[in-house]
């Protein structure tokens, strides 16, 4: 079994009590199996109360406004305390740490949406590395697409390289990210996945750069970033105060017009030179922890699109906080950031319904995400 993960990983450790936004609030914490069982089994007072505090039927910790029924006047977990480590279900013991699975491979991750998280993946300067480790472990999936897996490992390198330019502005680099994607989607869908390596070559080419500086393509940020926050509203909230919140974004954003817009942008762009550097570590993230999943519906390029689309729609949000507070600073990126995955990447259906809309929405096309950048 190999396991990748970014080299950042080991660095993280929970704050606990003194967490600004705490994982046990704000949303429904699932339980696996094998953690219900043994909580039934619990007897005794604590056993009582364990017995009271769980939707059963559901499979989660009940909540009380919003809380979990564990989380007690400090923001500690009560059943840790009286319990230990190894009373957590699955769920507490692994967040923030997400692991994505593949035939003889774990993908091991951080979320964004944990605050301390978030800050460590934005306030790393250097560009991300991943390292890999082995343990004697085998396992075999059935009609799992182990070539087309290795085309989408390949291609994902390539998108890292790209990513990770330094010398190239950021916004070439999504352009030719998403151009790769949309290329490679066509080999899948023309069941042609042998001119893979061939299309990659062209995107490694030196006059790669000058070709998509002369093919920039001129849209609107305005109208498409609008758009995306549209379909912010169709999701399933997940925490209560989400959807006010997001209202009061969109009406700072876009309700005085394109020109304000422009204008709040040109400001920021200026004052906030970080906001590159944060773009590429939040798309190498987002890139890292979704892309090779599309091995199990062969739609890479969807999912790029998704990861494209998080990466604006959080910039759009970091604007706001500019406009508000008139500076904006890492803690303040990655407090924005960890808002938004919150309600989006712990919802599968919200995932779901980005990339489907990506896929299928006329109005989310390539043209239209190019023409949206910076």
């Amino acid at each position: 079994m190999l396991y990748t993960y970014p080299h950042y990983y080991r660095m993280f450790q929970c704050i606990g009590s003194k967490c600004p936004d705490t994982c046990c609030s704000g949303w429904a914490i699932m339980i696996d199996d094998k953690a219900l069982k043994r909580y039934r089994k619990t007897e005794g007072s604590f056993g009582n109360r364990l017995h009271n505090s769980i939707d059963w039927k559901e499979g989660s910790f009940l909540r009380y406004e919003g809380r979990c029924a564990f989380l007690n006047e400090e923001n500690l977990c009560d059943l840790y305390i009286e319990q230990g480590k190894d009373s957590l279900c699955r769920t507490c013991r692994q967040y923030p740490r997400h692991t994505e699975e593949f035939e003889g491979c774990r993908e091991i991750s951080l979320c964004l949406s944990c605050p301390v998280a978030a800050e460590l993946i934005l306030g790393c300067k250097e560009p991300v590395r991943f390292l890999e480790k082995e343990d004697e472990r085998e396992e075999t999936y059935e009609d799992f697409d182990f070539f087309l897996y290795t085309k989408l490992i390949d291609a994902r390198s390539l998108i890292f390289k790209l990513l990770q330019d330094r010398k190239t502005p950021v916004s070439l680099r999504l352009s030719m990210v998403l151009a790769l994607g949309h290329d490679f989607q066509g080999r899948i869908r023309r069941n042609r996945l042998y001119e893979a390596d061939a299309l990659f070559a062209r995107y490694e080419r030196e006059d790669r750069i000058r070709y998509f500086e002369e093919k920039k393509i001129q849209g609107s940020r305005y109208d498409f970033l609008k758009k995306l926050f549209s379909l912010l509203g169709e999701m399933e909230p997940l925490n209560l105060k989400w959807p006010s919140r997001r209202g009061k974004i969109e009406g700072s954003l876009y309700g005085n017009g394109e020109e304000t817009y422009k204008k709040a942008w040109n400001v920021c762009l200026k004052a906030c030179p970080e906001l590159e550097l944060w773009t590429e570590q939040l798309m190498v993230y987002f890139v890292f922890t979704y892309f090779c999943g599309s091995v199990y519906n062969e739609n890479p390029y969807g999912k790029l699109k998704m990861a494209l689309a998080s990466v604006l729609i959080i910039q759009d949000m970091a604007l706001e906080r500019f406009m508000e507070q008139g500076s904006l600073d890492v803690k303040a990126m990655a407090d924005t950031a960890h808002t938004y995955s919150r309600e989006v990447e712990h919802s599968d259906e919200n995932r779901l319904l980005l990339e489907e809309r990506f896929t299928k929405d006329p109005r989310f096309g390539l043209r239209d995400f190019l023409g949206a950048m910076l």
